[in-house]
């Protein structure tokens, strides 16, 4: 796989990457408004509770005591649920902080993938004027290692040096 491709293939996981954290933070806000709506409910029938014991208390019906549990357990629930959705929406907020940072990521390697395909060029046209030296050089070594050769077997003989 050739390195465009390879940082193609990045890019793209870097867009699944964003796809997965929207759909988590769309599966969070669905989570949350659910969480709403039932508080809305117990909220509904725990003023029905309280209407119920006001009534019984003023019929003074025996059961009185009974219905006054009831609206103190729902709000203790609606409690308990307004905390699950408080803590969701600090989750949906840090997905969402994700979701801009990855973004953010996508968009700097968008500026440095021409950098990365050019220095990646750079490196190898600078590792084959290296090879292109190394065997230029190692030719010459071959020619002068040829002459040095060539001196020492000359068919004519060393050469003399003329006596008077």
């Amino acid at each position: 796989m050739g390195l465009e491709e390879r940082l193609n293939q990045v890019l793209r996981r870097q867009f699944e990457l964003i796809e997965e954290l929207r759909r988590a933070q769309a599966e969070v806000a669905l989570t949350r408004s659910r969480l709403q709506m039932r508080i809305a409910d117990l909220d509904r029938q725990r003023e029905h509770a309280l209407e119920q014991y006001e009534q019984a208390v003023a019929e003074q019906d025996a059961q009185a005591e009974l219905i006054r549990e009831l609206p103190e357990r729902a709000t203790a629930r609606i409690e308990e649920l307004n905390a699950a959705v408080a803590d969701l929406e600090a989750t949906e907020e840090r997905v969402q902080v994700r979701i801009r940072a990855a973004e953010q990521d996508i968009d700097d390697f968008r500026v440095l993938q021409p950098q990365l395909v050019a220095r990646v060029a750079a490196a190898r046209n600078a590792g084959l004027g290296r090879e292109i030296f190394d065997t230029l050089n190692d030719a010459l070594n071959y020619v002068e290692l040829a002459l040095d050769m060539g001196q020492a077997a000359d068919p004519n003989g060393p050469v003399r040096s003329s006596r008077p």
